[in-house]
């Protein structure tokens, strides 16, 4: 058994389990990265623990970012995981340590920034504008994925109960809250769609809203703003204001529903937004000693 061999029933088992095709894109993209330097052909066998650290030295030297660079060993600790427990390798994978990606607070954009942020959007057709609004309020108010928003169904909204059933990674269905104001901006989205299917959000000809479609109107969008616009950050604030909110109104980030909402597989992955949460309110609620001192901006030091 050669490692592309390996490699090949790897994604094969992967796409039987059903993870969607940017997490199969994402595989192939990274691990490819460590089968060329130690040899598409080598067999499993051979692969020993002094080669893959030979490999994540050089990856280390490479001009990628920390977070980029952690992600690939991530994925190739993954798969050569999944190549002992089929195959066995000479090694523990486990030994494989992933470094720490560097701590990046994530901008929470403030009540002017979202009111700038949506006045933005405005275009030359109506219904094009009323989609855009929509969408932007939808990933900023449930924290949905891009993917998620394309594929979102009329159906699947429930406006009494202020709850959206999504279909995220891995085909797995989950519960996400959304707002009235969300509620009635869709409502004047679909009033002016001129297009009438099962899906919410349509392209200008018609046709499904794509991913591409998305990132592109992002894109676009964030060359007017004075500050950084992604579709990954408009959830990330979600995330972190789920948490303020939730600590503000009842004293407990309630980090663990928050992780369902995400669709997050481990809720080590959202405690991140539960620690932001709770340094933003100690910044807010700070007292500044020198204000108290000096008297805001009296008996300044001359």
């Amino acid at each position: 058994m050669t490692l592309k061999e390996a490699f090949e029933e790897f994604i094969l088992s992967k796409r039987l389990s059903g993870i969607g095709e940017n997490s199969i894109i994402n595989y192939k993209a990274t691990i490819s990265l460590m089968l060329q330097e130690l040899g598409w052909n080598l067999p499993v066998q051979e692969v020993t623990f002094e080669l893959v650290s030979d490999y994540i030295l050089n990856l280390l030297k490479r001009p990628l970012s920390r977070a980029t660079i952690s992600s690939y060993i991530r994925n190739d600790r993954i798969f050569l995981r999944w190549v002992s427990n089929e195959f066995g390798l000479p090694f523990d994978p486990a030994k494989i340590k992933v470094p720490k990606s560097p701590k990046k607070n994530v901008h929470i954009y403030t009540d002017s920034e979202i009111a700038v942020l949506f006045s933005a959007v405005k275009t030359s057709i109506p219904w094009i504008t009323a989609r855009n609004i929509a969408l932007l309020a939808l990933m900023l108010d449930s924290g949905l994925r891009q993917f998620e928003v394309c594929s979102l169904l009329k159906v699947n909204i429930d406006k009494e109960r202020h709850i959206i059933r999504v279909t995220g990674k891995g085909a797995k269905d989950r519960m996400v809250p959304v707002g009235d104001t969300t509620l009635e901006l869709l409502d004047t989205y679909l009033s002016i769609c001129p297009y009438d299917g099962p899906y919410i959000f349509y392209g200008r000809r018609g046709t499904l809203l794509s991913g591409n479609a998305i990132r592109l109107f992002v894109y676009r969008l964030e060359k007017k703003l004075p500050f950084s616009l992604s579709s990954h950050k408009l959830r990330h604030n979600f995330a972190t204001n789920f948490c303020i909110d939730h600590i503000k109104s009842y004293g407990s980030s309630d980090v663990y529903d928050l992780s369902i909402i995400m669709g997050h597989e481990s809720i080590e992955t959202t405690k991140k937004y539960e620690h932001f949460a709770h340094e933003m309110i100690a910044a807010q609620n700070r007292i500044s000693h020198l204000d108290l001192c000096l008297g805001k901006g009296k008996n300044l030091p001359t």
